[in-house]
């Protein structure tokens, strides 16, 4: 495979349904817009910001609802070979892996933009002449599954459970949607109408971990954003993110993260 071919980003053609590639390893970024996606013989319903991980040789044929919004990424069994020979850990690895099953995952929705947004940085690379693109585009791909390995993603296997998936998938939204001022999980239960252990006890089971964790993770996220890359004070960001005294939001953010919000402001 040519240099300039060793990686390629573009977005879905519906009139398109056969994907199958034979030479690459292929990221499909499902935002929306999709109906079916059959990878082999697996058929499944494409939720909005799916993303799944092919090897190469593998049979993809997708069928879309509308306009669809998404990207497909390919790259070269050798540029594969040369990320995977650097510093790829054996954990990021597996979702480019031979094994079965095929890894697929619902990103949380905060997550779902930083994707979008590497993959935009990837797509402008590939287009350039910047020297060591290659190893750049690398970087970008290593953060991408990094960001896809989060616990609070959705990891769809053969036993998920459909309804349950939808319910954790809607209670992530809301959340992405609410939580600078909502934030406990009775507020989401009541919004859900279901009770708060009912939706803990399908949050523990989709994502194996805790529905508050998901709250503290989009709180952490848009946190550290802030105190990083705003001129706001910790005052100004605790009453943004819906902390009813500063102090709360300083305890809350040392608890989690180990510091202050003025000492990481410093590292």
């Amino acid at each position: 495979m040519r240099r300039k071919e060793t990686i390629s980003i573009q977005p879905f053609d519906v009139s398109i349904t056969d994907y199958s590639d034979s030479e690459s390893y292929q990221v499909l970024w499902l935002k929306q817009g999709i109906g079916t996606v059959m990878i082999d013989l697996d058929e499944f319903a494409a939720t909005p910001n799916t993303i799944c991980f092919l090897t190469p040789e593998r049979s993809v044929k997708i069928s879309f609802t509308s306009k669809a919004t998404g990207f497909i990424l390919r790259f070269s069994k050798m540029f594969f070979q040369d990320l995977t020979r650097e510093d790829l850990k054996i954990k990021e690895a597996a979702l480019l892996s031979l094994s079965d099953p095929i890894p697929k995952i619902i990103l949380s929705p905060k997550i779902a933009d930083r994707v979008h947004e590497i993959a935009e940085m990837i797509d402008e690379l590939c287009a350039s002449e910047i020297p060591n693109k290659e190893a750049a585009v690398a970087s970008l791909l290593k953060t991408l599954l990094i960001y896809c390995d989060s616990n609070c993603n959705i990891r769809l296997n053969g036993t998920s459970n459909q309804n349950k998936i939808r319910l954790v998938t809607t209670y992530k939204e809301l959340v992405a949607k609410h939580f600078t001022n909502v934030h406990q999980v009775n507020e989401y239960a009541n919004m859900m109408n279901i009770s708060p252990k009912y939706l803990n006890q399908v949050v523990r089971e989709i994502l194996g971990v805790t529905a508050k964790a998901v709250i503290i993770e989009q709180l952490m996220i848009k946190a550290r954003h802030d105190l990083k890359f705003s001129n706001q004070s910790i005052k100004e960001i605790a009453f943004d993110l819906g902390f009813s005294e500063p102090f709360h939001f300083s305890n809350f953010f040392k608890r989690e993260f180990g510091f202050s919000p003025t000492e990481f402001r410093h590292i």
